[in-house]
C-alpha cells in the first residue's frame, strides 16, 4: 500500500513558518529600514509591492514584477499610506503570536508577508529591495498571497483576518484618496490618481440644468387619491 508524498512546497512552508520567525524578525528589523536602491522603508517596500500587484503602474515596482502599465498605479496612488494607517489602527494585538511574530498592526503584516516569501522561495529572488516580497515576480506574488490565504495555522489569528481583506484594500487604497489627502487641512494636496483610473471628474456640486424645476414652476399641484375616489381605476 502506497501513500502520496507530501507537498514538497507545504512541507517547507510549514517548516519556515514555525521555525523562522526569530530569523525574519531579526532580518527585518535589525539593520537600517532604507534598501539599497530605493528611499522607501521596509513597511513602504512591502505594501507598495501589494499596490503594484493590485494595479501595476510605470514605477519601479511594477518593473521589477515586470507587469507594467504605462500610466500611473496603485504606487503613485500612495496605497501604501492608507495600508499602513489602516492596519495600525484595525490590529492592535500581536499579529501571529503561534509563529511569535508578534508585532502589530501593519509590522506585522509585512513582516508575515516576508515570512511567507522566503518560505516559498528559499532561494532569494535577487532585486534592489530590502523586503523580499517587493522583489517577485507578479505570478510570484500570487502564489505567495495564496499560500497565506490558504494556511490552516493562520486562521485564528488576527493575520487570518487582515489577509482576508487585503486585496480588497489595497484596491480600495489605489483608487482612493488618503495618498494625497492632508488630514490636518482637510484638503487634498493634488488630482488623485485613482480619480484618474476611474476616469473620474471629481468632486461637483451639481450642474445648472438640474437645478430649480423644470420651465420655472415653484410647486406641484396636489395630485388627488385617484384609488380612493374609484376614478381611474379599472374594474375587471
Amino acid at each position: 500500500m502506497t501513500f502520496p508524498s507530501p507537498d514538497p512546497a507545504g512541507v517547507r512552508r510549514r517548516a519556515v513558518l514555525l521555525g523562522l520567525p526569530t530569523t525574519a524578525a531579526l532580518i527585518a528589523w535589525s539593520t537600517p529600514a532604507a534598501a539599497a536602491a530605493t528611499e522607501d522603508d521596509y513597511l513602504a517596500q512591502a505594501f507598495k509591492a501589494l499596490a503594484a500587484y493590485v494595479v501595476p503602474g510605470s514605477d519601479e515596482y511594477s518593473a521589477q514584477q515586470r507587469l507594467t502599465a504605462q500610466r500611473p498605479g496603485g504606487v503613485a496612488a500612495g496605497t501604501d499610506v492608507m495600508l499602513e494607517e489602516t492596519y495600525d489602527k484595525a490590529i492592535a494585538v500581536g499579529i501571529a503570536p503561534l509563529f511569535e511574530v508578534n508585532l502589530p498592526g501593519a509590522a506585522g503584516v509585512a513582516l508575515l508577508l516576508d515570512v511567507f516569501t522566503r518560505a516559498r522561495y528559499p532561494d532569494q529572488p535577487t532585486g534592489p529591495f530590502k523586503h523580499p516580497f517587493a522583489n517577485l515576480a507578479h505570478g510570484q506574488k500570487a502564489l505567495v498571497l495564496a499560500d497565506i490565504d490558504t494556511e490552516q495555522l493562520l486562521e485564528d489569528s488576527p493575520i487570518g483576518y487582515a489577509f482576508g481583506t487585503i486585496i480588497t484594500l489595497t484596491a480600495f487604497g489605489c483608487y482612493g484618496e488618503r495618498g494625497v489627502y492632508n488630514p490636518q487641512t482637510g484638503v487634498l494636496q493634488r488630482r488623485p490618481v485613482g480619480w484618474d483610473l476611474a476616469q473620474y471628474d471629481g468632486v461637483s456640486d451639481g450642474w445648472p440644468e438640474l437645478r430649480g424645476y423644470w420651465a420655472g414652476r415653484t410647486s406641484v399641484p396636489d395630485v388627488p387619491d385617484l384609488a380612493a375616489t374609484g376614478k381611474g381605476v379599472r374594474h375587471a
